[in-house]
């Protein structure tokens, strides 16, 4: 893997195809413009609640850059999936 990865879901919950969209674009061009300061190794999934369809686009980077953070705090590894036989 040379590149972190982005895995997003976004439910009916959060709202209309509309409103689903636009948050599915703003979480995919937060993690676009921090990809650079993410490790090379990063898979990350983001499983989007309602109350993001009502979150401006600075308090979802806020957020998001917060969860970061306290990812990098715990100092998680990742290890690598197990082959399934």
């Amino acid at each position: 893997m040379d590149k972190p990865r982005l895995g997003l879901s976004v439910s009916k919950r959060v709202g209309s195809s509309v409103v689903r969209n636009r948050v599915r674009r703003r979480l995919k061009e937060i993690f676009r413009s921090s990809v650079a300061d993410l490790p090379c190794d990063l898979d990350l999934v983001i499983s989007a609640r309602p109350a993001a369809a009502e979150a401006s686009f600075e308090e979802l980077n806020q957020e998001f850059l917060r969860s970061i953070r306290k990812v990098r705090k715990k100092d998680v590894t990742i290890r690598e999936p197990e082959e399934r036989s």
